[in-house]
């Protein structure tokens, strides 16, 4: 299995997850080092760090040719990132730079690894996603909006991979653990004469416990292992699931004035 953005967070679970229960692990990732400390944690399984950064096609052939021709069952995506603030606050280089992670990076790799596993008529395609990009929220529209594309693109893969024997899944995890404290306080400084600064106070003051990596690394391995996994690992507090719920059947002023209030007071 490749793994993207192995080093930490969900990456760094999902690595230990798979490779304790025998799969051949590639973990890719910018931070080489920490990809080395985590090869001798796992010195008793099969784990390769590899340095790879998924917004730099022009090494992909380089990098990823000889692990794909030593054979891989799979991928799980899940390099990504969010950079937080108001659409009005972003420059457009924060908005590209969060695309190139989050969405065309992950395409490029997907693409590149296909023909094998189309080839082999088998394979797992897992793409870490987001609650999201299920429903957006102001001051990380634009994380969400490289969620909402992902789940396009997972969506459709699907379906074109439907009569392969390769399984395509998505998982949605809420806040999580790695990412809890994204609103920090330098980033309020820079932004205390935005409209929203109000908004980012309160997200670094309230921000809620978030779930622990290793859950959804137990979903990831699941979408991996199982003989028929779900299309769709939705993760969260019971909160954060009945707000997806209720964005699908409740009415769009009602939703937006709600979270409008919620999150911007």
């Amino acid at each position: 299995m490749i793994v993207t953005g192995a080093s930490s967070g969900i990456g760094r679970a999902a690595s230990y997850r798979l490779a304790s229960a025998g799969y051949r692990v590639y973990g890719l990732a910018r931070s080489y080092d920490k990809l080395q400390e985590m090869a001798g944690e796992l010195a008793n399984f099969f784990f390769v760090p590899v340095e790879f950064d998924v917004t730099k096609p022009d090494k992909f052939d380089r990098v990823l040719d000889p692990i794909i021709k030593s054979g891989v069952f799979g991928l799980v995506n899940n390099a990504g990132y969010v950079e937080p603030g108001a659409i009005e606050d972003l420059s457009m280089e924060s908005v590209r730079a969060q695309f190139e992670t989050n969405f065309f990076g992950l395409v490029g790799v997907t693409k590149k690894i296909l023909p094998a596993l189309i080839a082999q008529k088998e394979g797992r395609i897992v793409n870490v996603s987001s609650m999201a990009g299920m429903v957006s929220l102001p001051t990380i529209g634009m994380y969400c909006a490289t969620k909402h594309a992902l789940e396009a693109f997972t969506e459709a893969l699907r379906m074109e991979l439907w009569n392969t024997g390769i399984k395509v899944a998505s998982i949605n995890p809420g806040v999580i653990e790695t990412n809890i404290h994204f609103v920090t306080d330098e980033k309020v400084s820079q932004l205390k004469n935005s409209r929203f600064a109000r908004a980012y106070k309160k997200y670094l003051q309230e921000t809620p416990r978030g779930l622990p990596a290793s859950i959804v690394a137990d979903a990831i391995y699941d979408a991996v292992s199982s003989p028929k996994p779900k299309y769709r690992y939705l993760l969260g507090s019971a909160r954060e699931k009945a707000g997806v719920r209720l964005r699908r059947i409740a009415p769009d002023d009602t939703i937006h004035a709600l979270v409008a209030k919620r999150v911007l007071g």
